[in-house]
C-alpha cells in the first residue's frame, strides 16, 4: 500500500503541475513557428512570420519570444507584415482582413473594421508602407491606414480589382486585373477618373519603388517601369522570382536557384545558389534572412560570398499548423499532421509529439532511394506508438503507405513494392503515389491494424512478430476513404467508410481468431434506422469511439448516432439510437441530440462526458447521459482556432483536451480525469493546500471514484458546499453555497462513493 500511495502522490503532483501551469477552464494554443517567410526589424529586434504565426529575436540579448492570440495578438493566420519607421510600429495583416499594430513594448492596437465589414472584394492582396501610412490593394481598390494614429484614413472604392500597390511622394500605382493604373497624390484619389492607365498588362504580381524607380514583377520577370512615359518597361531579370524586397538601401530578389542583389540597376550580383531564402532584412551589420524551414538566419554578405553568422532561430513548436489526428499516450500527445482530399493539394507529411513542454518533430524521408524517386510524400493520416516501445512509431500516409520511425528518425517506408499494401492504380506510371493507408491502431495483443481504402482487402494487420495479415470482406471491398477504426473492449472491430457507394459503419467480430476469417461475422450498415424507425442516409460517416459504458458513438453529416449494444449489430431488427434531449418546458417532448449537425469526431473524458467536434460549429461538451450541453465553444466566444474540428483527444491524467482544427492545435483544461477504482484516504488529495490569499483559481480534489459525492464542511461541521466528481476529480471555487468566499480556517473534505457505502475525509486550509 505504501508503494501504491507513493505512486499515486507522484501522479497527483503531475496533475498539480498542470493546474499550476493551466488552471481548469483555461486555454492553450500550440502554434507553429517553423517555415520563416518574412521579417521586419524594429529597434534591436527582428520580427518574423512563420507558418502564419509571429515570433521575435532580440539581436542584443538573443531572447526569442513567441506571440499568439491568447497573449498580445488579436487573431491568427498572419499573411503579411510591415514596419513604419515614422510610426515606430509593426503592422500585421491577417487572412481574414483583421489588422494589428504592434509597438516595441508589445502594446497592440486592433483595427477590425475591414474584417467586420460585409462587402464584396475586401480581400487584401498586397501591402505597401510609405511614411506612417500603410496602403492595401483590395478587390474594390485601395485602403489607407494611418499607423501612427491607429485609424483607417481612407477607403477608395475605385471599381478596380487591385493586386498590388506602390507609393512614392508624388504618385500611387495600382496593378489591377484590367491594367496598371496611376494617380497623383495631389488629385482626388476617390475619383476613378483621376486614375490613368499606364500599361495594359493585367498580370503584374508585385510593384515596388526602389530609389524612386518603379519596379514590377510579371510572368516571373523583373522590369523597371518608366513613370514618365506611358507603356515603357525594361527587363532586368528573367527567372521565376519568388521574392523581391528592399533593405539597407539594397535591392534583393531571388528563387531556389539564385539570389541577386544590387544598389544600382540594371546591374546586379548573384551571391548564392541552391537556397530557400524568401525575404531579407538588414539590422546591426547583419542581413537577416527568412530561410523557410531553416528558420531565421543571420548572414554576412561580402561581394559574391555569403556566410551564416547566426543560424536556425526557430522556437520549439509544432512543425506545421496541421493536426488531423490526435492521441494521448500518458502525458505524450501524438499528432498526425493532416489529409487534404482536394485533388492536386498536398499537406506536407507531418508527424510529431508533445511531451514535457517540448515538441519532437519526426524526421521526414528526405533521401529517397532511386526506385522511389517519383514518390510524392504527403498527407499524414495517423500516428501511433508501439505499446511495448515508446521510441517506436508508425505513421500512415494518405497515398504513400506506411512510415516507420525509431527515436523520431525515419526507418522505412512500406508500400506496394515491399509489403502486402496495394496500389489503387497498379498500372499507372505513378502507382507508388496511390497506396492508401489510414486508421492506424493497436489492439490489446499488440497487433497493428490499418485501413487501405479502394483495395480488395481494406483491413490489414501487422502482428507483433512482423508478419502481415490481409483480411478480405466483400461488404467493404474497394470502399472509398476508410479512415477511422475502433477496437472495442469486447474485441469487435468498427470501421467508418466515409463516402461513396460503400459508405457506412462496418462491424466485424473475428471471434477471437484473427487470421481465420471463416468464422467471422460482419455487416456494413449504410443506412441508419433509429429507435423511432426514422431512416437516415448520411452523405459521409466520420469519427467513432467507445464510451465508458461500452456504447459506440459515431458522427455523420446528419448528426450523432449510438450503438447501445455492439453484440446486436448483426440482428435483422437492429436499430441505432439517437439520444433524445428533454425540452423540460412542460410539453413532454424531446429533440434528438445535435440532429442535423455534421459531427466530425467524438471522444469521452474520465466522467464519460462526450466531447463532440463538428465540421463548422465548434465543439460541444455533452453530459454523460446526453441531456445537458455543458459547454459549446466556437471562435466567436472562445480562443478556439477554428470552428472546423478535425479531432479531439482527452488526457485522462490531467484533463487537458487537445483540439485539432483546420487552423492548428489548441487545448482546453477540463475538470475531469479518470476515476479511481476505490476510495483510498491516502490517495484523495487537494491542491492547492493551503489555499493562500492571492490564489483565485479552482481548488482541485482528486483520487475520487466515479460520481463520488463530495462535501466541504466547516470545522464546526456546517455544510459549506457539495458537489459530484467528474471522473476522478471535483473542483471547488472556495465559496459557500451563497457564492461568498469562505473565511480563513480548516475545512473538512468528506468524499463518499456513489453507492454511499464508503467515505474518506481529508482537510483544506484556507488563508485569507
Amino acid at each position: 500500500m505504501k508503494k501504491l500511495s507513493f505512486l499515486t502522490v507522484l501522479l497527483f503532483l503531475v496533475v498539480c503541475t498542470c493546474l499550476q501551469a493551466a488552471q481548469i477552464g483555461s486555454w492553450k494554443v500550440y502554434m507553429s513557428y517553423h517555415n520563416a517567410t518574412k521579417s521586419v526589424a524594429m529597434g534591436k529586434t527582428i520580427y518574423t512570420i512563420a507558418n502564419g504565426d509571429l515570433y521575435s529575436y532580440n539581436t542584443e540579448d538573443t531572447e526569442v519570444r513567441t506571440y499568439d492570440n491568447l497573449g498580445a495578438l488579436n487573431d491568427i493566420d498572419i499573411v503579411d507584415i510591415g514596419y513604419s519607421q515614422e510610426a515606430k510600429k509593426i503592422i500585421l495583416l491577417y487572412s481574414n482582413c483583421n489588422i494589428d499594430l504592434l509597438d516595441a513594448d508589445d502594446n497592440v492596437q486592433n483595427l477590425s473594421a475591414l474584417k467586420d465589414k460585409s462587402m464584396i472584394g475586401k480581400e487584401i492582396s498586397n501591402m505597401c508602407i510609405y511614411g506612417s501610412m500603410a496602403y492595401f490593394s483590395t478587390g474594390f481598390g485601395l485602403v489607407e491606414v494611418d499607423m501612427k494614429e491607429g485609424v483607417f484614413r481612407n477607403t477608395y472604392r475605385l471599381g478596380l480589382d487591385a493586386k498590388s500597390v506602390a507609393v512614392n511622394e508624388e504618385k500611387i500605382y495600382l496593378a489591377t486585373t484590367t491594367g496598371l493604373y496611376v494617380c497623383s497624390r495631389a488629385e482626388n484619389m476617390q475619383l476613378q477618373a483621376n486614375w490613368v492607365k499606364n500599361r495594359e498588362e493585367t498580370d503584374w504580381t508585385q510593384l515596388l519603388f526602389y530609389k524612386n524607380q518603379l519596379l514590377g514583377l510579371r510572368n516571373n520577370t523583373l522590369y523597371t517601369i518608366d513613370t514618365q512615359h506611358v507603356g515603357a518597361a525594361n527587363k532586368v531579370y528573367d527567372g521565376a522570382i519568388s521574392f523581391l524586397c528592399e533593405t539597407n538601401d539594397m535591392l534583393f530578389w531571388g528563387n531556389a536557384e539564385s539570389i541577386c542583389y544590387t544598389s544600382v540597376l540594371p546591374n546586379y550580383t548573384i551571391i548564392k545558389e541552391n537556397n530557400t531564402w524568401s525575404d531579407v532584412t538588414y539590422l546591426g551589420g547583419t542581413y537577416w534572412v527568412s530561410d523557410q524551414y531553416k528558420g531565421l538566419q543571420g548572414y554576412n554578405i561580402n561581394d559574391k560570398q555569403t556566410q551564416v553568422k547566426v543560424s536556425s532561430i526557430t522556437p520549439n513548436s509544432p512543425e506545421r499548423n496541421l493536426s488531423y489526428k490526435l492521441q494521448w499516450i500518458g502525458n505524450r500527445l501524438l499528432v498526425a499532421g493532416g489529409i487534404n482530399t482536394v485533388a492536386g493539394i498536398y499537406n506536407q507529411p507531418t508527424a510529431m509529439y508533445f511531451e514535457d513542454d517540448l515538441w519532437t518533430n519526426f524526421e521526414e524521408m528526405t533521401e529517397i532511394p532511386e526506385e522511389y524517386s517519383r514518390i510524392r510524400l504527403a498527407n499524414t493520416t495517423n500516428l501511433v506508438q508501439d505499446p511495448n516501445d515508446p521510441t517506436h512509431h508508425f505513421a500512415s500516409l494518405h497515398r504513400n503507405g506506411l512510415c516507420e520511425y525509431k527515436n523520431g528518425k525515419f526507418v522505412k517506408l512500406y508500400n506496394c513494392d515491399n509489403s502486402p499494401l496495394q496500389s489503387i492504380l497498379p498500372m499507372s506510371k505513378y502507382y507508388m503515389n496511390y497506396v492508401a493507408c489510414a486508421g492506424l491502431t493497436y489492439d490489446p495483443e499488440g497487433n497493428l491494424w490499418m485501413l487501405c481504402s479502394e483495395t480488395d482487402s481494406i483491413l490489414r494487420v501487422i502482428r507483433p512478430d512482423g508478419k502481415w495479415l490481409s483480411l478480405y470482406y466483400e461488404a467493404i471491398n474497394h470502399a472509398s476513404l476508410c479512415d477511422n477504426i475502433l477496437i472495442h473492449s469486447t474485441g469487435m472491430v468498427f470501421v467508418t467508410s466515409r463516402r461513396m457507394d460503400k459508405r457506412g459503419v462496418f462491424c466485424l467480430d473475428t471471434k477471437g481468431t484473427l487470421g481465420n476469417i471463416r468464422d467471422d461475422k460482419c455487416v456494413l450498415h449504410q443506412s441508419i434506422v433509429n429507435q423511432d424507425e426514422t431512416v437516415y442516409a448520411p452523405d459521409e460517416f466520420y469519427g467513432i469511439c467507445e464510451d465508458l459504458d461500452g456504447r459506440v458513438w459515431f458522427g455523420t453529416t446528419l448528426g450523432l448516432f449510438v450503438i447501445d449494444d455492439p453484440g446486436t449489430v448483426f440482428d435483422n431488427n437492429f436499430r441505432f439510437t439517437q439520444v433524445k434531449v428533454n425540452r423540460n418546458d412542460g410539453s413532454g417532448l424531446a429533440d434528438y441530440l445535435l440532429s442535423g449537425l455534421p459531427v466530425s469526431c467524438i471522444t469521452v473524458d474520465g466522467a464519460n462526458r462526450k466531447w463532440v467536434g463538428t465540421r463548422n460549429n465548434g465543439i460541444f461538451l455533452i453530459s454523460a447521459d446526453g441531456q445537458e450541453t455543458i459547454h459549446h465553444f466556437t471562435t466567436a466566444d472562445s480562443p478556439l482556432l477554428s470552428d472546423a474540428i478535425q479531432d479531439i483527444a482527452v488526457n485522462s491524467i490531467t484533463g487537458e483536451v487537445a483540439i485539432g482544427t483546420e487552423k492548428g492545435l489548441c487545448s482546453y483544461m477540463s475538470d475531469a480525469i479518470d476515476a479511481a477504482d476505490d476510495l483510498v484516504k491516502d490517495d484523495v488529495l487537494v491542491y492547492p493546500n493551503p489555499v493562500k490569499s492571492d490564489y483565485t483559481g479552482p481548488i482541485a480534489i482528486k483520487g475520487l471514484t466515479m460520481d463520488a459525492e463530495v462535501k466541504i464542511l466547516s470545522s464546526s461541521g456546517q455544510l459549506v458546499w457539495s458537489g459530484v466528481s467528474s471522473g476522478g476529480l471535483v473542483t471547488w471555487n472556495g465559496c459557500n453555497m451563497r457564492g461568498k468566499r469562505v473565511a480563513s480556517g480548516i475545512y473538512h473534505v468528506v468524499a463518499n462513493n456513489d453507492a454511499g457505502n464508503k467515505a474518506v475525509v481529508t482537510r483544506i486550509v484556507i488563508i485569507k
